[in-house]
């Protein structure tokens, strides 16, 4: 009889299939934004989305449970800092974001990221106006202007 089986096999066996989804989950709960392939993406965002309730219940059982999934560091930033993040809501942790095609084999490539996540510092504007114009034509190294000898005329 025909069952059917969820998630993607990637072309790997069950152990390094389980290896390669364990270090995109991994990735995810420390960066909480990672770039990778749509498939990819999708079957990382569903397993960080049951860790993330796991963690949420914050007991021993469950804090073993991730352990046993994730690497101590990764499952101790879940129960610390990610978790308490997502206390009032009750599912849809992740967000996926189809982007631009890979060059290099046109792989349709996706963005997985954590939601709620703390704002990222981004460089302050250039300034305008005049101001700008000056640091900028100071910044410039100025080129010596040498005299040319006059010709004579006769």
């Amino acid at each position: 009889m025909y069952k059917r089986i969820k998630g993607k096999k990637f072309s790997r066996k069950t152990d390094q299939r389980r290896a390669f989804m364990k270090s995109l989950a991994v990735n995810l709960v420390m960066q909480e934004k990672i770039r990778t392939t749509k498939i990819r993406a999708c079957q990382a965002a569903s397993m960080v989305e049951k860790l993330i309730t796991k963690a949420k219940k914050g007991d021993l059982a469950s804090r073993r449970a991730l352990v046993s999934v994730l690497n101590p560091a990764a499952a101790e930033k879940l129960v610390k800092s990610i978790a308490p993040r997502f206390k009032d809501r009750v599912g849809g942790y992740t967000r996926v974001i189809k982007i631009a095609p890979r060059f290099g084999d046109g792989a349709p490539m996706a963005m997985v990221e954590l939601l709620d996540r703390p704002a990222e510092k981004t460089p302050a504007a250039p300034e305008s106006g005049k101001k700008a114009e000056k640091k900028n034509k100071a910044e410039k190294p100025k080129k010596e202007k040498t005299a040319k000898p006059k010709k004579e005329e006769k």
